[in-house]
């Protein structure tokens, strides 16, 4: 039967649900933000499908002006090895570059061995390496306030202090949105815009540490640790306030590694007991095309 691309619609609910199911233990994320995606105007989501049955499906959006992202391409795996994951992707670049993208962003898991294959028979090239890590912080979390040196920081403060970062250097000028990673020189106020927490710590006048998080409003998805750099004590101070602040949440952290050299910032969350999949080793790859 001939492979036919088409727009996903609402009605596709159940259908993709069913697909997505079958992906990351049953845990994917996508039946959460379906209706999100198709409520999207700037975006849009293409399925694949043979003999009229919905096998496989991904979401083209923006991260800014002309750096567009593709995320969720998932096939049935009854259907693998049909073609449709490729379909889909060469479609999606198509239709970023008639739509101005100068740019084409997407990140993966190093266990998805087939998506690699496919984006990178279109080109997409490996830009950055992290580490994921993740942790539920117990209700108990306690955080001694006696030493009352823990500031709010500024937009414009993370950003510059952002900028000089290893921890930015590291990540290949890309600052982490949980699995979405921005083009921090583009816009550096917009990349930590979304930031709810920016904590750090000023010694003598100078900011010497900064941690950065966010939580979504409004649901059950886990707390996101963005950013983490400087003096190593003072990280660690940081991140049992914020520990006592999410205390009960799960909070999950993409940090840069690159080759051997690792950011403060792993370090120290591995040793307040983050958990990784990959046995503290890169495992989610940050992929680029570039269209000019």
């Amino acid at each position: 039967m001939t492979l036919a691309l088409r727009p996903v619609r609402e009605e596709d609910r159940a259908r993709v649900v069913e697909i997505s199911a079958q992906i990351w233990d049953g845990e994917d994320y996508v039946p959460d933000q379906f209706s999100a995606w198709i409520a999207e105007s700037e975006g849009e989501v293409i399925g694949a499908e043979i003999g009229g049955r919905l096998i496989a499906f991904a979401r083209r959006t923006w991260l800014c002006p002309g750096q567009a992202w593709l995320e969720g391409i998932r096939t049935d795996p009854a259907y693998r090895g049909r073609g449709a994951g490729k379909a889909i992707t060469e479609y999606l670049i198509e239709s970023a570059r008639r739509a101005g993208a100068l740019t084409i962003h997407l990140s993966t898991h190093v266990g998805n061995e087939a998506s690699i294959h496919i984006i990178e028979s279109f080109g997409f090239r490996r830009v950055a390496s992290f580490v994921h890590l993740e942790r539920t912080i117990p209700e108990t979390a306690h955080f001694d306030d006696s030493a009352d040196d823990i500031i709010e920081v500024s937009a414009q403060e993370t950003a510059g202090f952002a900028a000089r970062s290893r921890f930015l250097a590291s990540a290949g000028r890309l600052f982490p949105r949980g699995w979405r990673f921005v083009p921090f020189d583009l816009d550096p106020l917009e990349a930590v815009a979304r930031l709810g927490t920016r904590i750090g710590i000023r010694r003598a006048g100078t900011l010497t540490s900064l941690l950065c998080l966010r939580q979504p409003v409004g649901t059950t998805t886990p707390t996101v640790m963005n950013f983490g750099d400087g003096d190593p004590q003072d990280l660690e101070r940081l991140l049992e306030y914020a520990h006592a602040r999410y205390a009960g949440r799960h909070v999950e952290a993409m940090v840069p590694q690159t080759g051997e050299e690792t950011v403060p910032l792993l370090r120290i969350l591995l040793e307040s007991g983050y958990e990784t999949w990959e046995n503290e080793t890169p495992d989610v790859f940050s992929y680029q095309l570039d269209l000019r």
